[in-house]
Parts: C-alpha cells; sequence; structure tokens
C-alpha cells in the first residue's frame, strides 16, 4: 500500500540551514547542514501574484495567478553562530588561550548569503479517513533564501531569549523548484 498522502502534524522535531552553491542554469548543491538548535516553531506561508483581465462593465473576463516566493519564519531556543553565520555571510573566528577564548562573527555590510532551509516533523497522526500506509516523517525544504528579518539576539531580565528568523524562498534557477514537501512512510532525519 502507498503512503498516505495527508496526516496531522504536532510539533517541529529538526531544523537545519545549508550554505548552497547556485550555479546560474548550472546544477544546486548544498553544503554541510548547521542545525538550528532548540527549534521551536515554523511556518512556511506563500506570497501570490495575481492579475485579472476585466471588460463589459467590469466583468471578470479572466483570472491567473501564481507563487511569487515563500516567506519562512522560525523561532528557536539556542543563540547558535553558526547558524548567523549562514544565514547572515561570514565566518566565525575562534581565538585566545586557556581561559581567555572567544569566538567572534563579525557582520559585514554588503550583500546578504543565499541559504537553504530545511525542518522535519515526526509527531504525526493519520486522519481519521485515511485509507493508506502511516506517514513517519514530514520533511519540507527550501532551496534558496535570503533573510528578511527576525530577532537575531535579545535578553529580557528572568525570561528566556528566543531567537527567530524570517526568509523568503525564490526559485533557485530554471531547473529547481522552491522546495518540496515529502511524506515518508518511515520516518526520516534531516
Amino acid at each position: 500500500m502507498a503512503v498516505a498522502t495527508s496526516a496531522i502534524t504536532f510539533d517541529v522535531q529538526d531544523c537545519k540551514v545549508y550554505t548552497i552553491a547556485d550555479l546560474v542554469g548550472g546544477t544546486y548543491a548544498t553544503s554541510a547542514s548547521v542545525d538550528v538548535p532548540g527549534i521551536q516553531e515554523v511556518s512556511v506561508e506563500p506570497n501570490f501574484i495575481t492579475a485579472e483581465l476585466k471588460g463589459d462593465g467590469g466583468a471578470v473576463l479572466a483570472k491567473k495567478g501564481k507563487i511569487d516566493r515563500l516567506n519562512f519564519s522560525c523561532t528557536y531556543s539556542e543563540l547558535s553562530l553558526p547558524v548567523l553565520a549562514k544565514i547572515l555571510g561570514g565566518s566565525v573566528v575562534t581565538g585566545g588561550s586557556t581561559t581567555d577564548e572567544d569566538a567572534v562573527l563579525a557582520i559585514a555590510g554588503g550583500s546578504l548569503p543565499y541559504f537553504a532551509v530545511a525542518f522535519l516533523l515526526t509527531d504525526l497522526q493519520a486522519p481519521a479517513s485515511a485509507t493508506a500506509d502511516d506517514v513517519g516523517s514530514v520533511t519540507m525544504a527550501l532551496h534558496k533564501c535570503q533573510i528578511t528579518g527576525g530577532t537575531l539576539l535579545s535578553g529580557s531580565t528572568d525570561d528566556f531569549a528566543t531567537p527567530s528568523f524570517t526568509a523568503e524562498a525564490i526559485l533557485p534557477n530554471s531547473k529547481t523548484n522552491f522546495g518540496t514537501v515529502t511524506f515518508n512512510e518511515t520516518a526520516a532525519t534531516l
């Protein structure tokens, strides 16, 4: 029997970001992943472009729409320099010795990098009407993103900080799509 194509989801289990190598008209590839530690929440919302053709007293004669980009957002638990390096650009430099060590990410100006993001949902339940095999996990991957906002670093008295970022996913090239949603019968990992 085939895997089900619908599932009731609860709780995000994992999220990772990747540097991408995007060759115009060429192949799409990613680097090794960096874990977004303590992932708490993710969401993906489509942004549409629509147009209407009107005539004869304002009657709609035709309508056309397409997905322009996908808006991604996430909230996570631990401040992570490797995550910030992937989404802002740059690299983490460590220095010092013994008890006087440091790790620094210099936030430079200029163009923001593109990155890929993937997240995993594994706490799933089959709908009451399901007639196919259960879904063990759902994975969503967005192939070419750029940060658009968020709270990268915060602090508050008597409360935990929760970093977050938002990004837009665009088409990497004419041969690759925005991303994928995959239903796996056997639970996958990122």
